[in-house]
């Protein structure tokens, strides 16, 4: 017999339907998990990212609260907050979450989804029958996005750029301590690091359930997870857009704007932003959760529970786009209808759980916190240079384009009297003072910078188009008579995809060739090194400049640090965060190789005798060190060499 939708269908009819997703569900898992372990690494990030999430929104959400497609965008956001929290609170009772305890927290959130799943299920009311057209629609956007991600990565030997060294270290010191990576040590000097470290939870939490290695495999790793998680923030911004505009149309049209025509977040990839990837997926859920708190007027206490839990998981994600989502928050309390005293006093309370969530991050955050300007991240001030308007990157690709589009959805919505237009307009306006408090006469912020307005404005944009669409939809179910009317889903839906289809081939190549420090070759190289020398070997590396006075690595020795445990000259960016005088030192180190001193074989040897090194990772790319000069010198023995990569090793 033939439902409409899935809730006009009869209990027994349901259950079964579950049973077979469930079967289905676990054939998948367990193929999966024997073909290898790439594989073994996605089961447990999907085991990870779904199932703490499911069993927290049942608890948490009414399930007619949240619009269908916007559920997975809650179990994505509560389960990096759950992940993200209990690694905070581990590491602050000095508790590891290692020797079979991440199989067996995941196992018991496995059995815990498929147990209420399989449950006695009720037919729910769901919002406007949802034409089945739709989810299939959704379902291959997302398919189209994961292709382009999948494309974009492709022949890269690892992570690209700067952000990912330090990402890839970070994930490497949680996963063998078991907990939130504050304390650095053997790898850097740093006992409390200020660095937001969720997303290092979730990657080390997705190593310890599979009990897969970190170290060498670390590259492979991030680049799985990382555009995993770069996927599925379409699916997230859809499920926000379903949940604003209460059309799947807008749903679909958002996670095509989000995955397949905005250049952000795919072109984080290119810099190894990976946090804010994982902060940029969770914020959805946030945006969900606060429309369900303001609006529902049951339980009302369980769903500040939510919203406390994200804010909280988002503060150790992503401590920026956190801030994003208070001003989310002051836009909806703004344009409460209904007693926006209590929707502040509810929002209020929330902050305040979220705080005492956090309690232990927050108070080392406030501890190391200056308000002076300074290359370090623990400085708060910004300045013009700093935050300057980034127009190369605001008008970047398609972005003129959505943003006609942008305002078009936004005077259609407005037209039709939709109070989320208005808390998406406010929101934008925050944003914008937010990145530039000196049109209201305070300082510049170095956190909140017209950078990271530009790098998102992809959010606020996918909303408002997704908006027009929704109006557009309105509009003609409204005027269309039969029998125009019945086939409309199905042109809307045609519409939709056909634009998909259309932009999906030109968002293969996002990486920039000049982000790519790292070759196959460094990596045989680097395996090498971890295999014969010795453990306390330390590694003079080709460096370059980057940021103020923060140095990066040349080439693909950089990584030496994160993969084989060795010491390098140019340690991973957050060196910045240690004591005075060792990053005092660092700076030093590279300024003299930053300036091709290194070059003279002798210069390089007695800068190398009196700092400790013992080894030279060589390569032609980078102007430190000089291959060459350094075969022909008696000073140097050549270990290793690979193409364009050599090893060697102060002999006298």
């Amino acid at each position: 017999m033939h439902y409409s939708t899935l809730a006009d269908a009869p209990v027994p009819a349901l259950r079964m339907v579950r049973i077979s997703a469930a079967l289905t569900a676990l054939v998948c898992c367990v193929l999966a998990w024997a073909a290898g372990e790439q594989w073994r690494l996605a089961v447990a990030l999907a085991v990870l990212l779904v199932c703490p999430g499911y069993l927290l929104e049942r608890a948490l959400l009414g399930r007619d609260a949240v619009m269908p497609l916007a559920r997975p965008a809650v179990w994505f956001g509560l389960s990096l907050s759950a992940g993200a929290l209990l690694y905070q609170w581990a590491a602050t009772a000095g508790v590891s979450l290692l020797h079979g305890a991440l199989p067996t927290l995941a196992a018991v959130c496995a059995l815990g989804a498929v147990g209420l799943f399989l449950g006695r299920p009720r037919p729910v009311s769901v919002w406007p029958r949802v034409h089945a057209l739709w989810p299939a629609a959704l379902a291959v956007v997302v398919g189209l996005t994961a292709w382009t991600r999948a494309a974009q990565v492709r022949g890269l030997a690892a992570p690209v750029w700067v952000d990912s060294l330090h990402h890839a270290l970070l994930v490497r010191v949680a996963a063998e301590q078991g907990h939130a990576p504050y304390a650095l040590a053997p790898y850097l000097p740093i006992e409390s690091l200020t660095y937001h470290s969720g997303f290092h939870a979730l990657v080390a939490a997705v190593l310890g359930a599979c009990g897969c290695g970190g170290g060498l495999g670390l590259p492979g790793t991030l680049l799985l997870v990382g555009q995993a998680l770069n996927t599925l923030t379409a699916l997230a911004w859809a499920g926000a857009a379903a949940q604003l505009w209460r059309r799947p149309v807008a749903a679909v049209t958002a996670a095509v704007v989000v995955g397949l025509a905005s250049i952000m977040p795919a072109y984080y990839v290119s810099w190894g932003r990976y946090t804010l990837v994982a902060g940029v997926l969770m914020l959805p859920a946030l945006m969900v959760a606060v429309d369900i708190l303001l609006a529902c007027r049951e339980r009302r206490w369980a769903a500040a529970v939510a919203v406390a839990l994200l804010l909280a998981g988002l503060s150790l994600v992503h401590f920026v786009v956190l801030c994003l989502g208070l001003l989310w928050c002051a836009a909806a309390v703004a344009c409460a209808v209904r007693q926006p005293g209590r929707a502040a006093v509810w929002i209020g309370a929330a902050g305040a759980l979220a705080l005492a969530l956090t309690l232990p991050w927050t108070a080392m955050l406030l501890s190391q916190a200056r308000l002076s300007t300074g290359s370090s991240a623990v400085n708060l001030g910004g300045n013009p240079s700093y935050n300057a308007l980034p127009t190369e990157l605001l008008w970047a690709s398609s972005n003129r384009a959505l943003a006609g589009l942008a305002g078009l959805g936004a005077l259609l919505a407005l037209r039709r009297r939709r109070r989320a237009a208005v808390m998406l307009a406010v929101w934008l306006t925050l944003d914008v003072l937010a990145a530039n408090p000196v049109l209201l006469g305070l300082p510049y912020l170095s956190f909140y910078n017209n950078e990271f307005l530009t790098i998102t404005l992809f959010a606020p944009l996918a909303m408002l188009i997704a908006g027009g669409a929704t109006a557009l939809d309105a509009w003609a179910v409204e005027r269309l008579r039969a029998p125009w009317r019945a086939p409309w889903p199905v042109v809307a839906a045609a519409g939709v995809l056909g634009a998909a289809l259309w932009l999906a081939p030109q968002l293969q190549t996002v990486v920039r060739p000049d982000t790519v420090l790292a070759t196959e070759a460094d990596m045989r190289a680097i395996a090498w090194a971890a295999r014969e020398t010795p453990a306390d070997a330390r590694f003079v590396v080709n460096t370059a400049g980057w940021l103020y006075d923060v140095d990066r690595g040349a080439d693909g020795g950089w990584w030496l640090l994160p993969l084989a445990g060795r010491q390098v000259t140019t340690p991973p960016v957050v060196f910045n965060y240690g004591p005075e005088a060792y990053v005092r030192g660092v700076k030093e180190e590279t300024s003299w190789l930053r300036s091709g001193a290194g070059a003279d074989p002798e210069a390089l040897a007695v800068f190398m005798r009196s700092r400790r090194y013992s080894h030279v990772f060589a390569t032609g790319r980078g102007r430190s060190v000089d291959a060459e000069q350094l075969r022909a010198s008696p000073l140097f023995e050549e270990l290793y060499r690979d193409g364009d990569v050599s090893i060697f090793r102060l002999a006298v």
